[in-house]
């Protein structure tokens, strides 16, 4: 079979969660199955040969026999290519590919392909719908010209991955049940990996932390609630707890709250921005930290909480949305609208060492339930035999 993979997503320049996602489970499809050719597309647009050229350098496994890179050409600008695929529905991007059994797109994106090809599209969330309140309005433009309904109705088959996306799904978009399944993200062996005292006292010197400290990966967008992390670190303070917060992530919309919080609650010392970091980075940071606190009012999968799991850091999040369904018992759930129940719960860890020595224990375990070469195959079935 001939297998189309969409991989526009890879080429944005940008990292987070989809992308991961993306990379990860196609790494493990085609160490998989190097029988079947998949097929690798995308569009000509700027600097987009440039970028896929230094994705094949750092993905070796790109350049397998059973893989092949078409794209389309003679559009170069997304607005217009949009404009064409959704009110034509064309051209065909099975077509462009020289036939394909089937295309996977590994989030929503408009792409018309024959009726001879099935279609099968993860939805990672739909927060844009439960919350559009947390995005600027040309956020809100995009989501909408991606059309997202039109996508869920038309694709053979959806992947979620949770069953709390499903349930959003179904409930938003009036989607048949039969045809969507929920396939987990993965977790890297090397999360599990000790990175040594050294490599983490590097990282405290290199930021002037001498002592524990909480940790947050991810953007500063609203829905992610790092305001009430940095209400819970002033919380701490009062109880004689001496502790830091370290945030890593890029910088996102509508972040100003966050920055407004820390200057009015004095913390400006107390709050060390590293900016993106490398994979490596993030495992030391985490297996250095006391505790990974992750209020977010909602996810559609929450893969930060699994990492904090496998590098051995006791966890506080949310209960809501797909959070404990992904942490279950091996994290403390909590309201992520009720800050003195965050307060108390990362109060309490950090005063029991006891606690967080279980958690950390449950949290190893399970992380482990959790790969991406079980990922992958769960998404090969799909791709070759319809799920069945």
């Amino acid at each position: 079979m001939r297998i189309g993979v969409d991989i526009r997503g890879l080429l944005t320049g940008k990292w987070s969660g989809v992308e991961q996602y993306t990379s990860k489970v196609l790494e493990q499809l085609l160490r998989l199955d190097q029988t079947n050719t998949f097929v690798l597309f995308y569009v000509s647009y700027r600097d987009l040969d440039k970028k896929l050229a230094e994705l094949i350098a750092a993905a070796p496994w790109l350049r397998q026999k059973n893989v092949e890179i078409r794209k389309l050409k003679w559009v170069n600008f997304p607005l217009l290519l949009h404009a064409l695929w959704k009110p034509l529905d064309w051209p065909k991007a099975d077509l462009i590919c020289g036939g394909l059994g089937v295309m996977w797109q590994p989030s929503p994106r408009i792409l018309p392909v024959s009726r001879r090809c099935r279609q099968i599209i993860t939805f990672h969330d739909l927060v844009f719908e439960l919350f559009p309140q947390f995005y600027t309005w040309k956020s809100r433009l995009w989501q909408w010209q991606m059309s997202y309904p039109y996508l869920s109705r038309t694709a053979d088959q959806l992947i979620a991955v949770s069953r709390s996306t499903k349930h959003d799904l179904e409930k938003i978009y009036r989607v048949d049940p039969v045809k969507i399944q929920v396939i987990y993200e993965g977790i890297e062996p090397s999360y599990f990996i000790p990175v040594g005292e050294l490599a983490i006292l590097a990282l405290k010197e290199k930021f002037n932390i001498p002592g524990r400290y909480l940790y947050y990966i991810g953007s500063l967008e609203p829905r992610k609630n790092v305001v009430a992390i940095v209400r819970t670190l002033a919380y701490l303070k009062t109880q004689n707890v001496n502790m830091k917060l370290v945030i890593s992530g890029a910088k996102s919309w509508l972040e100003e709250p966050v920055f407004a919080e820390i200057e009015k609650l004095n913390l400006q010392q107390e709050v060390i921005f590293t900016g993106p970091v490398t994979e490596s980075d993030k495992i030391a940071w985490l297996q250095g930290a006391a505790i990974f606190v992750f209020p977010s009012l909602y996810e559609g999968f929450g893969l930060p909480v699994l990492e904090a799991f496998a590098a051995g850091c006791p966890v506080v999040t949310s209960n809501v949305s797909s959070l404990p369904e992904v942490a279950g018992e091996a994290a403390l759930l909590v309201d992520p609208n009720d800050q003195t129940v965050i307060n108390e719960a990362v109060y309490q860890l950090c005063a029991d060492k006891n606690m967080a020595d279980e958690l950390i224990k449950q949290g190893r375990e399970r992380a482990k339930q959790f790969t991406w070469e079980k990922t992958a195959k769960e998404t090969l079935n799909i791709l070759l035999h319809g799920g069945k």
